[in-house]
């Protein structure tokens, strides 16, 4: 019986996991212009970096108590939907795990060029795929996730909206004028690529991404999903000193759990259960 309940959370997640993720056009026509221009090796690394550069985002995420809907996959990456339901501090965690995760492979792979060259051979495409998610990423416009940084901490000076209109004339100042390098390109070497680049950009600082919000309350609802279908039950003793909010990095998908708070001498002070701890948090 155990062992049935362990194929069908694995079934459940990869499931979930494929309605998890939504293809931009953008993003096919990387592929098509890899093919073209013989690169389905790079093409390959990119998406393989680009999936793991946004499930750091999703984990970090969902750590912290938040339920992605949905990660939509365009030329950059995904751009990722701040709301109220954030804290400004878990908004900027999960913002800049992800461009970390992108500038740690980046830093194995020179190193391991160093120590070991002749694996230049190998991880150099991988290099490349992981510099140039990297670079992206960190461009100062809206929804990329440098742009998203920047709204964080503009909130913590400004009421939100007001800090997304700023944001977004920043990012649109930005877009501009690496639209007039492309525009320059054409008395030099024509840069298509750039171009591209920029119609993506503003596309996407003006279009709407609703479906790819985080959300606390999407947690609570996948899980009592999840629990109509029955889930195992886990007990997790906790110090009387533990607050509730770090309580979420203890929650999955395949058990219901029930908190149980101990004192200095392992006495039991309290007991909570799942629902009751999403009631705490204020998720029902």
């Amino acid at each position: 019986m155990q062992i049935f309940n362990q194929i069908r959370h694995f079934l459940r997640k990869i499931e979930f996991s494929f309605k998890f993720f939504k293809i931009g056009f953008s993003f096919v026509f990387i592929f098509v212009l890899a093919y073209f221009l013989d690169e389905m090796r790079l093409y390959f690394f990119f998406v393989i970096f680009v999936c793991l550069h946004e499930l750091a985002h999703f984990f970090v995420a969902k750590k912290l108590g938040y339920m992605a809907t949905k990660i939509h996959l365009t030329f950059f990456g995904a751009s990722l939907e701040g709301l109220d339901d954030f804290t400004l501090n878990d908004e900027i965690k999960i913002v800049v795990v992800g461009p970390l995760f992108n500038l740690f492979v980046v830093v194995l792979c020179y190193l391991s060029f160093w120590f070991f060259p002749e694996s230049y051979i190998y991880l150099n495409d991988v290099l490349i795929a992981n510099l140039s998610i990297f670079l992206f990423n960190i461009l100062p416009i809206y929804p990329l996730d440098c742009g998203r940084l920047i709204l964080s901490f503009l909130s913590k000076k400004m009421n939100r909206k007001r800090a997304l209109n700023l944001t977004k004339k920043i990012s649109l100042f930005v877009i501009v004028f690496l639209f007039l390098l492309f525009l320059i390109s054409f008395f030099f070497e024509f840069n298509f690529t750039l171009g591209f680049v920029c119609v993506n950009l503003a596309f996407l600082l003006f279009s709407s991404a609703k479906d790819t919000s985080f959300k606390r309350s999407l947690f609570a609802e996948r899980k009592f999903k999840l629990i109509s279908k029955g889930l195992l039950e886990r007990n997790i003793y906790v110090s009387s000193k533990t607050s509730l909010y770090s309580l979420f990095k203890f929650i999955d998908d395949n058990h219901f759990y029930n908190f149980i708070f101990l004192d200095e001498n392992y006495d039991i002070v309290n007991t909570l259960s799942e629902i009751e701890f999403y009631q705490a948090m204020k998720l029902l």
